[in-house]
């Protein structure tokens, strides 16, 4: 990559879609019942944007550390677009939600019975069950090639527990730092209220 790429960052919590999903012990399937939830999913997505980048699933820990539960990659296409890959996510693997809340054998049992067994178990799906907040930085002009190096290397970096495919000790570009730091300043941005009001 080149050397001092423009990297915007941005980030959201999942807390709209846990309200919609604890009011509807029903797992939602097929486009009617599945209008509210997809209208809040456009809503938290609104500000995500159509450009290629790398996002983390996460969490915040009982002593306040960020957890990256899934780390992933978006390209340029418009179909593949950081807003897209995260639209797409929330929606095809939503039965996380449903998990987290009323809990994994529930869920899988109204998944496959709805599904007729069609797509297979939802159990990767469910590895990311109570995650909290996405956060996505965009590249400008980057390539497909560049975006999957940066991935590699921020996977080693950041230890996501649900990416199973990990190269040890990639090397690192002339972007990676910043990188790193764009989003380590987005994780402390998210807390820093709460530090703030706690006195830290």
């Amino acid at each position: 990559m080149e050397h001092m790429k423009t990297i915007s960052t941005g980030h959201f919590d999942l807390f709209k879609i846990y309200s919609v999903v604890a009011g509807c012990p029903k797992f939602l399937f097929g486009r009617e019942e599945l209008k509210i939830y997809s209208d809040v999913v456009n809503s938290i997505i609104e500000n995500v944007p159509k450009k290629a980048g790398l996002y983390l699933w996460g969490r915040f820990n009982d002593t306040g550390w960020w957890e990256t539960i899934y780390l992933g990659k978006a390209g340029n296409k418009k179909t593949s677009s950081l807003r897209a890959r995260l639209r797409e996510e929330l929606m095809d693997e939503r039965a996380l939600f449903w998990a987290t809340i009323f809990g994994v054998e529930p869920t899988e049992k109204q998944f496959q019975k709805i599904t007729k067994n069609k797509y297979g178990s939802g159990i990767r799906t469910y590895r990311k069950k109570n995650v909290h907040f996405i956060i996505w930085a965009s590249v400008d002009n980057a390539s497909e090639e560049e975006i999957k190096k940066e991935e590699d290397t921020l996977i080693d970096i950041y230890r996501p527990t649900q990416n199973a495919q990990r190269i040890r000790y990639p090397a690192k570009s002339e972007i990676t730092e910043q990188l790193i730091r764009s989003i380590d300043d987005k994780i402390d941005s998210i807390t820093s209220s709460i530090q703030i009001g706690a006195g830290i």
